[in-house]
């Protein structure tokens, strides 16, 4: 899945191998022990790097989790944009799409960002909004743009793209998620993620697929 425009534009500052080690050590730090307790001066120890090469490279530490999260959809997301999906095919590019997302937010990196999102963001107010802008905001941005298209092409059939974008995506993610953020289970099973992806596919494609959609 492509990126926010935002992100984009940080590709081009991450692009030196410096900007690289640092963000890879602060994905390490962060995953590994939360948001609050990691300071600037352990991730550049972390990196090898000066805390003025970390501050050069990132303004604060909200930024540098900003990054990370970028990184992290970056990986998972690497060769798949929504952009190349086809409109007139909506059941088989919102399981792409479905498949995708799900795969996403139940990684181990996923899980473990909103798990430090969701315990420390009332000491840290800003990472909701960092998160909020790199992470969902943009991923649903995707998902309306391609709705739009399959609304004009007359496969789907949509009056507000945006609400139903984030119908799709609170469908895809159901009560799996939250069960994994529970640890109630630890390890995606195969099966268990193609029956989520059939089933949230199956259920927007009654609400809005047309006679002649799919």
């Amino acid at each position: 899945m492509s990126l926010p425009q935002a992100v984009e534009r940080s590709d081009e500052r991450l692009a030196s191998g410096k900007a690289e080690s640092i963000l890879a050590a602060a994905e390490r730090e962060f995953l590994a022990r939360g948001f609050g307790v990691v300071s600037m001066d352990a991730i550049a120890r972390a990196a090898g790097a000066s805390k003025a090469t970390v501050y050069a490279h990132f303004a604060n530490k909200e930024e540098l989790f900003g990054a990370v999260v970028a990184r992290v959809s970056r990986r998972r997301f690497g060769g798949f944009s929504v952009g190349d999906l086809d409109p007139h095919a909506a059941e088989a590019s919102l399981t792409t799409i479905a498949r995708s997302f799900l795969e996403l937010v139940l990684s181990p990196e996923g899980i473990a960002v909103n798990r430090i999102v969701v315990a420390e963001v009332t000491r840290f107010p800003a990472l909701g909004e960092v998160f909020w802008q790199v992470g969902p905001a943009g991923t649903r941005s995707q998902v309306e743009e391609f709705l739009g298209r399959a609304n004009g092409v007359g496969s789907l059939a949509i009056q507000d793209a945006r609400v139903a974008a984030e119908q799709f995506l609170s469908l895809v993610r159901g009560e799996i998620h939250l069960r994994y953020l529970l640890r109630l289970e630890t390890q995606p099973k195969p099966a268990q993620l193609r029956a989520a992806v059939r089933a949230s596919v199956a259920t927007f494609l009654r609400a809005f697929a047309t006679k002649t959609g799919d």
